[in-house]
């Protein structure tokens, strides 16, 4: 399995606030311009705990829409967005990103800091199905796969006999 990017987009909690790309790796200057990658990967009406599906050129977006809790203010929207080359791993990815965010967040590290100084390693993790540590915190990455690929690629069943 493997994304081709990794994108982290905000929506901040303040009246007047406008989405923005925060972070991504690689760079998202080669895939194209921050406006069209932004509108993809933060689509308008997102509310958190949803997932988007869309086509950017020659990629299928997959974003993640997720709440961070603020003490002031409205709680920040965030996207983590991956671009991949294939559509047929989408479920996979789906419980990936939902287990790293939700892990992430009950253990209280799920912030914008941590989101961004560790996304090189929160991609390659995911790229390379191997754990990573994000400060004191195991990532299971290798698990989480292992878990999530036995639910969701069954073997399909052998039909035996003729049917007319």
């Amino acid at each position: 399995m493997a994304s081709s990017y990794a994108i982290i987009a905000k929506l901040g909690g303040f009246v007047g606030s406008n989405p923005e790309i925060v972070s991504s790796y690689p760079p998202y200057s080669a895939v194209g311009n921050e406006t069209e990658i932004l509108n993809t990967c933060f689509p308008l009406g997102a509310k958190a705990g949803k997932f988007f599906e869309d086509k950017f050129r020659k990629y299928l977006v997959l974003s993640y829409i997720f709440k961070i809790r603020q003490t002031a203010e409205r709680d920040d929207l965030f996207s983590f967005a991956v671009l991949l080359h294939k559509r047929d791993k989408v479920e996979i990815y789906k419980a990936v990103i939902t287990d790293l965010i939700n892990i992430l967040d009950n253990c209280g590290k799920l912030s914008e800091r941590i989101l961004t100084e560790y996304h090189q390693q929160i991609y390659e993790g995911i790229n390379s199905e191997s754990d990573l540590y994000i400060e004191d915190l195991l990532i299971d990455f290798s698990r989480i796969f292992m878990e999530v690929k036995a639910k969701i690629l069954k073997e399909k069943p052998h039909l035996r006999g003729s049917f007319i």
